[in-house]
């Protein structure tokens, strides 16, 4: 991507005339597009934030606003857990910001009922989008599409690693430098972890989560050779042997009567829990949940495990920026987003944030522990982000139904696939 500053803005204003701007950007409407390409206009962008990405995110807002003088940037932080909520009621009020950071596993449903806009590619200093996606990861950026358009940079990318304690490995006996690399050792070993009044236990899943509950299962299921949804991605087809299985070995480990405000992390930071599957991120999280945890010493990242005869999956997720429909400033909004996106900032990032931005060659990026950048590397020809569908709530709420209530021994694995199933016939 080649930044557009506003000395080179100017510099092009008085060459430049809307027919010309939009003969270079394709199907961009006129309104989006302002005539000598300068970016103005009060924008806002709502965002989940942590203290990390605090000092990151906020000195950018500072410098764009100062180096683009006839932009004002408003931010709203809004808690994680309550954005998706908070930004459809916005959607449904006709009252969106602008721009969002949102959750890639949900562009395709906003998209499919008109609420994003698509990129505009002069304003992220690129000929077309075929430009733009070349200068990301292919796979990271490509999840953010739909039906052939896309709707978003990414940012904050992951591909999940098995989390374990090296202090719970070395008390009960294991070798706290050898993790478990198959699924099936991942239960041997939580055997031996796993306390006799179940207090302490080997593996605990992330119960309750829409997100967390589809990358486990994904890896589970796709690891036996099935499927959650069809590759279409228009019939559901967990009621296989393969999702049978999958769930029965769901259901088998940790303990879903051990509680935490912070679910499966809060474990894992007080050694409840001695294994955890999450991402990048979980390397801050976790010593900031726990000062006397450090990585390296008190815990450690290994691969994704894998079924021992089956193939390697490696599930992964990317945040991204995207901009809504009825903003007005569409234009000053992609261009602020490819701001944030230089490759300076995506080292920044990472390195005091553990975001990863996945711009191309991103695993050469400077300020990541290389050993997490490494698994990652390693990890990308097998990442998988699911199942890419409009229905993307319907079918992840209907995945942690079916994987609670095995897991709560509420439901048989083959009654809960066939639920799920079935629950999934009528919202596709």
């Amino acid at each position: 991507m080649t930044r557009l500053t506003r000395r080179a803005l100017l510099r092009t204003a008085t060459l430049a005339t809307a027919s010309g701007l939009l003969a270079a950007c394709g199907s961009e409407p006129a309104a989006t597009v302002p005539a000598d390409g300068v970016p103005r206009g009060k924008l806002s962008v709502w965002l989940h934030q942590t203290k990390a990405y605090d000092k990151v995110f906020n000195p950018l807002l500072r410098s764009y606003m100062q180096e683009f003088g006839g932009v004002d940037i408003t931010p709203l932080y809004v808690p994680v857990d309550k954005l998706d909520a908070k930004l459809l009621t916005a959607f449904a009020g006709d009252v969106p910001p602008d721009l969002v950071k949102i959750g890639g596993w949900t562009i395709p449903g906003h998209a499919r009922k008109g609420r994003l806009a698509p990129i505009i590619p002069k304003a992220m200093g690129v000929a077309d989008e075929k430009a733009l996606v070349q200068a990301y990861d292919e796979h990271a950026i490509g999840s953010l599409s739909y039906e052939g358009k896309l709707y978003g940079v990414p940012i904050d990318y992951t591909i999940c690693y098995l989390y374990y304690r090296k202090d719970r490995f070395a008390e009960a006996g294991l070798d706290p430098d050898k993790p478990p690399t198959t699924w099936e050792e991942v239960a041997e070993y939580s055997k031996r972890l796993t306390s006799a009044d179940g207090k302490k236990v080997g593996l605990q899943w992330i119960l309750g989560n829409p997100q967390w509950t589809l990358m486990q299962l994904l890896a589970l299921v796709k690891g036996k050779g099935g499927t959650i949804l069809s590759p279409d991605a228009t019939k559901a087809t967990l009621a296989s042997d393969a999702g049978i299985e999958a769930l029965r070995y769901y259901g088998g480990l940790g303990n879903p009567k051990l509680s935490n405000p912070l679910s499966g992390f809060g474990l894992f930071a007080t050694g409840e829990a001695a294994m955890l599957v999450s991402g990048l991120f979980a390397m801050d999280l976790f010593p900031t949940l726990n000062p006397k945890l450090t990585f390296g010493k008190g815990f450690d990242i290994a691969p994704m495990p894998r079924w021992e005869s089956g193939q390697p999956v490696a599930p992964a997720y990317t945040w991204g920026w995207a901009v809504a429909q009825k903003s007005k400033l569409q234009y000053t909004a992609w261009h602020f987003i490819d701001y944030l996106q230089r490759e300076d900032v995506a080292a920044r990032q990472l390195k005091d944030a553990s975001l990863l931005t996945p711009v191309k060659g991103w695993e050469k990026l400077p300020g990541a522990d290389q050993k997490a950048i490494d698994i990652m590397a390693a990890s990308a020809p097998h990442a998988d982000f699911g199942p890419q569908t409009p229905v993307w709530n319907e079918m992840a709420k209907a995945l942690t139904d079916a994987g609670d209530a095995v897991a709560f021994g509420k439901k048989t694995p083959e009654q809960a696939a066939a639920d799920f199933d079935q629950a999934m016939r009528i919202a596709l």
